[in-house]
């Protein structure tokens, strides 16, 4: 799988509309996440209104220059009722959320993953802005769009981190 190989984060967007159908393409990408206990606690906020995508800006410092441009805004939500193992569930939306990110290559998209989890000041805003029910929590947002901008993929591997048997 090549995506892999070729995601980075895309930060600058020409503006273009990305279709439904392609919109559609990503969430069922994140959907076929792994879940712990298979408890899925994802649901997906997807915000194309530039003004409120104008207004989240405002609560998070980095999102300015990254949701700009971009076609669109995916807030990947936790579901707060739906966790049978509470502590896996970063690592569930954390899957999901990556899932975006490889189907975003696939699809000839740009995508970047602005962090919400841990800040929490982030967080309830988030969660008053978009008037999330109180059992919803935001977890990230990715922009995602046609790319303004083209660099080269870098491979990350260091054989020095790899340890067989033994460290």
């Amino acid at each position: 799988m090549q995506e892999i190989f070729h995601r980075i984060s895309i930060r600058r967007f020409t503006g273009q509309k990305a279709s439904g159908e392609q919109i559609q393409k990503l969430l069922a990408a994140a959907m076929q996440a792994p879940s712990a206990y298979n408890q899925q606690p994802w649901e997906f906020l997807v915000v194309e209104d530039k003004v409120l995508l104008q207004k989240f800006t405002e609560i998070h410092p980095y999102a300015t220059a990254l949701l700009s441009g971009a076609a669109v805004g995916i807030f990947v939500l936790c579901a707060q009722n739906r966790l049978k193992l509470p502590e896996m569930a970063a690592q569930d939306l954390s899957a999901a959320a990556e899932n975006i990110l490889l189907e975003a290559v696939h699809l000839g998209l740009g995508a970047v993953w602005l962090g919400v989890n841990g800040h929490a000041e982030r967080a309830a805003a988030a969660k008053k802005l978009f008037a999330l029910p109180e059992n919803i929590e935001v977890f990230a947002a990715i922009a995602a769009g046609y790319p303004a901008e083209s660099r080269k993929a870098q491979s990350r591997y260091e054989a020095n981190r790899v340890h067989f048997e033994k460290y």
